[in-house]
């Protein structure tokens, strides 16, 4: 199972942004990446909009589900592989 959270580092702990789904003293293996800086408006509304579906629960798409969806709002057709 994978989990991607956002997370803040402050007082030499990282203090996650929202509740993940794990047993107490779970034990995890974490890649830390700096958070990208949006650049334009457009950026950083997208990141107030993807922040908002996080908190909400609402689940991701991941690269297959894109393609997935991408292809449904072309009526059915798809990228030749």
């Amino acid at each position: 199972m994978t989990i991607a959270v956002d997370a803040i580092y402050e007082g030499g702990m990282l203090k996650l942004k929202s509740p993940v789904d794990l047993p107490e003293r779970a034990e995890v293996h974490l890649t830390i990446e700096p958070a990208a800086t949006p650049r334009t408006p457009l950026g950083r509304r997208l990141r107030e909009l993807r922040e908002e579906i996080l908190a909400d629960g609402t689940p991701t798409l991941g690269w297959d589900g894109i393609t997935e969806e991408v292809a449904t709002r072309r009526g059915g057709w798809r990228e030749p592989r």
